[in-house]
């Protein structure tokens, strides 16, 4: 079995609604979940002329290759009704693979770990409540090191629910 972390977000339409509904495809799907962080309303990155998010972290452990979980995410996430616009712009939903145990994994469709995780507080911060010591495999730094050095970035967080 495979330890995985996940990113959720959603910026767009019913934001708690479309978070629960990742979580149901992906129980119906025969991925265990192990646990789930609490929602936080963030502000966007990137592109900050946009609706505020709701992000959250889960745990899942799976048998499912890689790129098959990846193309399974992107399933769910045109399920749950995204759109593809632009590159940092609103979504609906977005399911992101941050860890897959400490592998590396570097192609065209996908790479592992995020390569964008270590700046976002709004990744580090849900993900520290569930896993604060899994190492960065890249970066030899733990997840909660990580949040730590982006701690004055996440003033805009506020925590709005348990997922």
């Amino acid at each position: 079995m495979k330890k995985i972390a996940l990113a959720l977000g959603s910026n767009l339409g019913d934001r708690l609604g479309n978070l629960k509904k990742a979580l149901r495809l992906i129980r119906a799907s025969g991925i265990k979940i192990i646990s789930t962080s609490d929602i936080f309303e963030t502000a966007p990155f990137g592109k900050t002329e946009q609706p505020r998010f709701l992000n959250a972290c889960v745990i899942i452990e799976t048998e499912k290759e890689s790129h098959d979980l990846l193309y399974m995410l992107k399933e769910m996430e045109r399920q749950i009704g995204r759109v593809l616009r632009e590159k940092w712009g609103p979504r609906e939903i977005d399911l992101d693979i941050l860890f897959i145990n400490q592998e590396v994994i570097d192609t065209e469709t996908l790479k592992v770990p995020h390569p964008e995780m270590h700046k976002r507080p709004f990744v580090l911060k849900p993900l520290s409540q569930l896993e604060p010591e899994w190492e960065h495999p890249l970066l030899g730094k733990t997840v909660v090191q990580l949040s730590s050095e982006l701690a004055e970035q996440d003033l805009s967080m506020i925590r709005v629910a348990r997922l």
